[in-house]
């Protein structure tokens, strides 16, 4: 009788135990998620990739690996802030995750905050070889002027992607800059004998030669790509500036006419810098609109140049450090761009767009209370900017001030309703804090604002599985379905949720629909065999049990259940394997008092045999 109460008590409790891990205790699955993301770099064919993705949401759909798997995805989309933030929140729910690193610092990078890239990509090479981890570290150190370091990774890199023009090109820019002409030359020489028309190899090509005095073959090397490329300004700038250096004005005109810039019949810079004292200011204003015509034509460095020397003749204001600024963080120099900013609201303190520029950068570089400082006095001359109000309550919850954070988020989602990752933050602060009514009311106007929001509904899932709120986990699974009725794992779910109700009908329907959309699902085969062994049906659980077993052999639930009904329901298989056990030695038939019975027997047969 007591096996039949263990028995009894392991397919009762199974739905909330064994069957469906509802986001909890799930540390090896996760562990074994985390390890197939290792190899899905090595995985060339996409069909493979792809079940191997949705291999890793199964095992793990609330941890690290599937936000890894979520921002994979969303960079894909081209949803690269989204991308971000997954890959964030990966690290968050398992901080040794390299691929994770790597893909966060490859999108730090993309965004030109080299200080948070290099970091990120550090940590992901020491759990995790990847050549675009080194290709990112190369151009950070050689941004950073680590041209040693730099060219280290270059090599690495170039080995194993050796076909890769663009890697010798840029190994080419850091000897160029390490004043090493032959070295750089030879790099350049590379990338056009793997790509003829590669556009970097012929601009460091002909920098290089104009370097070297050698304008005519500086200019022979930019027509072999203007004549591939006609159209590209850059190229005709650059030509434009050897002819000028040549003394030919004429031809540096029109190639200035065909770069989209204006002819340079009387140079700004030289005027200016013959300007008589008394003449600054108007040489400052020239220097000034140069420098905003090169920055409207994306020529970043003769901007900057511009707008220095405006400044060497006291041209300095508000807009010149505010475009500087702007320039140097698109370079990704964040302290100089700080500078500039800060020097910019001396000029215009109640310009709220540089104070948010200069907010913004404190809060990437993790100076949150610097952060907090800017968005605060922006929010006394707009307090009813939501995104201000929501951008603070990033940089409190990061600052560890959890009471404010809470405040502002609700502020955000006041002034704006439909402000989905307000909602979202608000929700995870609720939930752990514990206040999961709060946490469910934001996590449901997430659902009305993106009905197919996998992460809040997972969130909403275990909170309504630990607090214990059936029906509204039914309602749940329920627009699951209704939502994705092709989803195998859906209707799972909610047969797991009618079978703990004791539903058992709903729920072998389910678990049926389930099998039918996909029919190796193990454990929904396991489930119904489980099923059918609560209501009776023997033979069909078998069956189902079976099917699970060959679907997936490591699953331990349906070896128990197997056994139970070959131990419980086929008593003459338990009775054949005591019989032989009998057989096997004298130490057991000492035991059984079956056994010693017969044995007396024999005695009394052979005594009365010898009267």
């Amino acid at each position: 009788m007591n096996r039949y109460v263990a028995l009894f008590l392991l397919i009762a409790l199974t739905p909330f135990t064994c069957a469906f891990d509802w986001g909890f205790g799930v540390k090896d699955k996760c562990g074994e998620a985390k390890k197939i993301a290792g190899k899905l770099g090595g995985i060339s064919d996409a069909d493979e990739r792809s079940k191997a993705e949705k291999r890793i949401v199964q095992l793990c759909p609330d941890g690290g690996a599937a936000h890894y798997i979520a921002g994979l995805e969303r960079e894909r989309n081209g949803d690269a802030e989204g991308a971000q933030a997954e890959y964030a929140k990966a690290l968050q729910a398992d901080a040794s995750f390299p691929e994770a690193s790597g893909s966060l610092g490859l999108a730090y990078l993309q965004k030109g905050m080299y200080d948070e890239a290099a970091v990120e990509l550090t940590k992901a090479m020491r759990g995790h070889d990847d050549p675009r981890y080194d290709r990112g570290l190369a151009k950070i150190f050689a941004e950073r002027k680590l041209y040693s370091l730099a060219i280290y990774h270059y090599g690495e890199a170039i080995r194993a992607f050796p076909s890769d023009a663009s890697l010798h090109v840029s190994l080419g820019e850091t000897y160029l800059q390490m004043g090493l002409a032959d070295k750089a030359e030879e790099e350049y020489g590379r990338a056009l004998a793997i790509e003829p028309t590669n556009r970097g190899g012929h601009l460091g090509m002909a920098n290089l030669l104009v370097a070297k005095n050698q304008p005519d073959k500086a200019l022979a090397e930019l027509k072999k790509f203007e004549a591939a490329q006609p159209g590209d300004k850059e190229i005709h700038r650059l030509m434009a500036e050897v002819y000028e250096k040549k003394g030919d004005k004429d031809k540096a005109n029109y190639e200035y006419v065909l770069a989209g810039l204006p002819p340079k019949d009387a140079p700004a810079v030289s005027a200016a810098k013959e300007a008589p004292a008394g003449e600054e200011k108007e040489g400052a204003e020239k220097f000034q609109k140069q420098g905003d015509a090169y920055m409207a034509a994306g020529r970043d460095d003769d901007a900057i140049a511009s707008y220095r020397e405006a400044f060497r003749l006291k041209g300095e204001n508000g807009e010149l450090h505010h475009n500087l600024g702007l320039l140097y963080e698109k370079k990704g120099l964040l302290d100089e761009a700080v500078v500039e900013y800060r020097q910019a609201l001396q000029f215009s303190a109640e310009n709220n767009t540089i104070r948010q520029q200069l907010a913004d950068i404190y809060a990437k570089r993790g100076s949150y209370p610097q952060a907090v400082e800017q968005y605060r006095e922006m929010l006394k001359r707009d307090n009813a900017n939501a995104t201000i109000h929501f951008k603070l309550a990033r940089a409190y919850v990061s600052a560890k001030d959890m009471k404010a954070a809470q405040a502002e988020y609700q502020e955000t989602v006041r002034l704006d309703p439909d402000n989905i990752e307000a909602h979202r933050d608000l929700a995870a602060l609720f939930r752990k804090a514990n206040l999961n009514d709060e946490a469910v009311k934001h996590y449901r106007e997430v659902l009305r604002l993106k009905k197919d929001d996998v992460d809040a509904r997972n969130a909403l899932t275990s909170i309504y599985v630990k607090n214990k709120k059936y029906d509204e986990l039914i309602d749940l699974l329920k627009e699951s379905v209704e939502l994705n009725p092709k989803d195998a794992n859906s209707h799972y779910k909610l047969g797991l949720v009618y079978e703990s109700k004791k539903d058992y009908e709903a729920a072998t329907a389910r678990y049926k629909q389930a099998i039918e959309l996909k029919s190796d699902h193990a454990k929904a085969l396991n489930a119904l065999g489980r099923v059918y062994m609560k209501t009776g049906h023997i033979k069909e659980a078998k069956e189902a049990l079976e099917a699970a077993k060959q679907a997936d052999p490591a699953l331990e639930e349906t070896s128990v259940l197997l056994s139970n009904i070959k131990d419980e329901f086929y008593p003459e298989q338990k009775a054949y394997k005591y019989k032989k056990k009998g057989k096997k030695g004298k130490k057991g038939s000492k035991k059984g008092g079956k056994k010693s019975s017969k044995s007396k027997g024999k005695k009394t047969k052979k005594g009365s045999s010898g009267h």
